[in-house]
């Protein structure tokens, strides 16, 4: 028999993907065009295919962190980087509201 937690954290999963899954693919679109670097030479220099890229890029897929590091490193830019909303970094949006199940933890500035 299967033990299956009475809360999964397949949900916590699935709302960390609805939430950075579109600002990866944005970030990662617009800094490999900047960089005039085409879809193929970027799937090659990050070593995935270029179907995985195009998921990428179209907000679908859930890459790992292997490939997150490797694009930023391609991108010459940080993994945080990637997954920083363009309103954040252009200071339009506050901060974030946390998740389900998230606390949110004193800053220091």
């Amino acid at each position: 028999m299967d033990f299956m937690p009475e809360h999964s954290s397949l949900d916590e999963d699935d709302a960390i993907h609805t939430r950075y899954a579109p600002i990866l693919a944005e970030n990662v679109k617009r800094l490999r065009k900047q960089a005039n670097i085409n879809k193929k030479r970027f799937a090659l220099m990050v070593e995935i295919g270029r179907p995985f890229l195009n998921k990428i890029e179209n907000g679908t897929a859930n890459p790992r962190l292997s490939v997150i590091v490797k694009m930023a490193d391609a991108l010459e830019t940080t993994p945080g980087d990637l997954l920083k909303d363009s309103r954040e970094r252009c200071g339009k949006s506050d901060r974030r509201e946390p998740l389900d199940g998230e606390t949110r933890h004193a800053q220091l500035r």
